[in-house]
C-alpha cells in the first residue's frame, strides 16, 4: 500500500475535487487510493474500495482485464461500458503509473460519465432520420404526380385539377413542416427572444377560438370556454402564448371526431393560471403519454399525416412554455378523450 506522505494528502484532495471516478491500483490490481466519485460508482462506503480487486467488485471483469493489460505492458487502453447494469454509461481511460525508471508501479483508472454525450448523439441521430423521412414523403409524393402529368396526364383537365391540389396540399405540408422546425430550432438555440409581458390569456384563448372557427364548425364540434371572473393576466410573450394555444387547440380539433365536444378551462392554482384543453376524441395509449411531447412522435402516423400534421406541434408547445419558466402535462383515457395542460406564471 501507499505510504501517507505530504504527495499521497495532495493527490487524495486532488481526487476528492473531481467529478470523475478515479481508482489508483498497485502492482497487485488491488486497489490503493480511490476518490469519492468512485466510491459511489461502485456503491461502497468511504474507504470501502481500498486493498480490494475490480474483479471483486464487478460481475463483469473487462475493466479487471484492462487493469491488468496495463500493468504487465504499461499500455493505456479505453472502453466504454455500464457498471451495475445501470443505464450510464463511462468511458474508464486506464494508464500506466511508472517510476524514475520507467518501471511500472501501477495503473490509474478514470471513470468518465459519457451518458448525456452518447444520448445526445442518439437523439441528433434520430432527429436527422426523422426530418428526413418527413421531407423525403411529401417530395415523392410531389414528384411523383408531376412525373404522371408530364407523361400526358395533364391531357386531362379532371385529373391534372385532382394531382396539382394533391401537389399544392403536399406542398402546403412542407411549408407548414419547414416553418414548424425553425421555430422549434429558434426556441431551442434561444435565437428567438422572449419578452415576456402581462398578458389576458382569456382574449387571447378567444383570439384562437375565433381564427380556428372554420374548422370548429366544419367539424360541428361544440367548444365551451371556462374561467372564473377576476382571473389574473399571465406574464408571457402574447405571440408564442397564441402559438401555444393554436397548437393546442388545433390538435384537439383534430383529433376529436365530428359532433364531438372540447372543453377549454382556465383557472388559478397558487401563483399560476392553469389552462386545459379536453377533448371526447379516441384518447392516448398509456405507453405513449410519455412521449407525446417529442419531436415527430405520433400516435398515429398515418392518420396524423392524413390531418396534415407535422409531428413537432406538441414539442413546440412544450418548449415555448418551459421557456416561460411553466410546466405541461398530459391526461388521457382510451376511448375517452384527453387532456393537455399549460401554466404560466400569473402576474
Amino acid at each position: 500500500m501507499l505510504s501517507v506522505t505530504r504527495e499521497y494528502r495532495q493527490m487524495q484532495a486532488i481526487m476528492s475535487s473531481m467529478i470523475d471516478g478515479v481508482i489508483i491500483c498497485d502492482l497487485h490490481g488491488e486497489v490503493a487510493l480511490s476518490n469519492q466519485a468512485a466510491e459511489n460508482l461502485f456503491l461502497v462506503r468511504d474507504g470501502g474500495l481500498l486493498g480490494k480487486r475490480i474483479t471483486d467488485l464487478m460481475a463483469d471483469d473487462e475493466i479487471g482485464m484492462m487493469i491488468q493489460e496495463v500493468l504487465l505492458k504499461g499500455n493505456e487502453v479505453f472502453s466504454e461500458t455500464t457498471l451495475h447494469s445501470s443505464t450510464q454509461v463511462y468511458r474508464v481511460h486506464v494508464a500506466a503509473i511508472k517510476g524514475e525508471n520507467k518501471d511500472i508501479e501501477g495503473a490509474v483508472a478514470v471513470f468518465h460519465d459519457v451518458t448525456d454525450a452518447r444520448n445526445f448523439a442518439q437523439m441528433r441521430s434520430d432527429f436527422v432520420g426523422n426530418v428526413s423521412h418527413e421531407l423525403r414523403t411529401p417530395l415523392t409524393s410531389i414528384k411523383g404526380f408531376v412525373e404522371t402529368l408530364l407523361d400526358g396526364a395533364m391531357e386531362n383537365s379532371a385529373i391534372c385539377r385532382r394531382f396539382l391540389s394533391i401537389i399544392d396540399s403536399e406542398t402546403d405540408r412542407l411549408s407548414r413542416l419547414i416553418e414548424d422546425l425553425l421555430t422549434l430550432s429558434s426556441i431551442e438555440s434561444k435565437e428567438r427572444i422572449v419578452h415576456p409581458q402581462p398578458v389576458c390569456i382569456i382574449r387571447s384563448m378567444r383570439g384562437v377560438m375565433n381564427m380556428l372557427g372554420p374548422q370548429i364548425s366544419d367539424k360541428k364540434l361544440h367548444v365551451e370556454f371556462v374561467y372564473p371572473d377576476g382571473l389574473s393576466l399571465v406574464l408571457a410573450d402574447e405571440d408564442l402564448l397564441g402559438q401555444v394555444l393554436i397548437n393546442l387547440l388545433d390538435n384537439a380539433i383534430k383529433y376529436t371526431p365530428p359532433g364531438g365536444s372540447i372543453f377549454v378551462r382556465s383557472r388559478m392554482r397558487d401563483s399560476r393560471v392553469i389552462t386545459t384543453i379536453s377533448d371526447t376524441g379516441v384518447g392516448i395509449p398509456p405507453d405513449s403519454l410519455p412521449r407525446v411531447f417529442e419531436r415527430f412522435y405520433r400516435v398515429d402516423k398515418a392518420r396524423s399525416r392524413n390531418q396534415g400534421g407535422t409531428g413537432l406541434g406538441l414539442s413546440i408547445v412544450k418548449h415555448i412554455v418551459e421557456s416561460h419558466g411553466g410546466e405541461v402535462f398530459v391526461e388521457s383515457e382510451i376511448g375517452k378523450g384527453s387532456t393537455f395542460g399549460v401554466s404560466f406564471l400569473a402576474v
